[in-house]
């Protein structure tokens, strides 16, 4: 039971921040540095990333007493975040957040791991509100371990592919990156789907 649970939060977790299409953004804003800079970097990226997802899971039921949000709209709004994430993997636009200006600033900076890599291009609004919807339903403490668990996994996994980017982009090619990312965007938007279809059954007792 646990271990599906850890599974699926991986799986989830892992196709919305959907590193594989960061990946050519990535090598963008490192060609031109060295190694040691670039792993670096990585390291501080996948750290950063698991603080921004550790904070947005326990911070969920926190932000809800605070705001007076209840449960079922903060899902439902959480799922048309997610929807939109997936609605955009499908139309490959979902990396698209680092252009312009805003790669002009990162190529400049010295520091590029936690702006613009871990947010928005890796950590952003879906995965948050993905998080804060599983703190929400996460109620015994081996659902929250699994799902801390995954957060880290998804993490390393984060760091592998970003340490081997150039071969990775070498032998799939951005082709293939984008296929992926639509396939990945297929199962996000059935996840916001599912949460929001789930918030409007509660919100207005629909009997199922």
């Amino acid at each position: 039971m646990y271990f599906s649970l850890f599974i699926a939060s991986c799986i989830s977790l892992f196709s919305l921040i959907n590193p594989l299409s960061a990946l050519p953004v990535f090598i963008s804003l490192t060609s031109n540095q060295p190694s040691k800079w670039r792993n670096y970097q990585i390291r501080k990226t996948a750290m950063y990333i698991i603080l921004i997802c550790l904070v947005s899971f326990y911070a969920g039921s926190y932000i809800l007493s605070f705001f007076g949000i209840s449960i079922h709209a903060l899902k439902m709004a959480g799922g048309i975040v997610i929807a939109r994430s997936g609605f955009m993997l499908l139309n490959a636009q979902h990396k698209g957040d680092v252009k312009g200006k805003i790669k002009e600033e990162s190529l400049q900076k010295e520091d590029i791991s936690f702006s613009p890599l871990a947010m928005p291009l890796l950590a952003g609004p879906g995965s948050i509100s993905l998080l804060i919807n599983m703190s929400i339903d996460a109620r015994l403490w081996e659902q929250k371990a699994m799902i801390v668990l995954a957060i880290l996994a998804v993490a390393l996994a984060i760091f592998l592919l970003f340490t081997v980017a150039p071969r990775v982009i070498k032998y799939i090619g951005e082709a293939g990156l984008k296929s992926i990312s639509k396939i990945m965007g297929f199962l996000v938007l059935a996840i916001g789907i599912q949460m929001v279809t789930d918030s409007i059954i509660h919100l207005f007792k629909i009997p199922i």
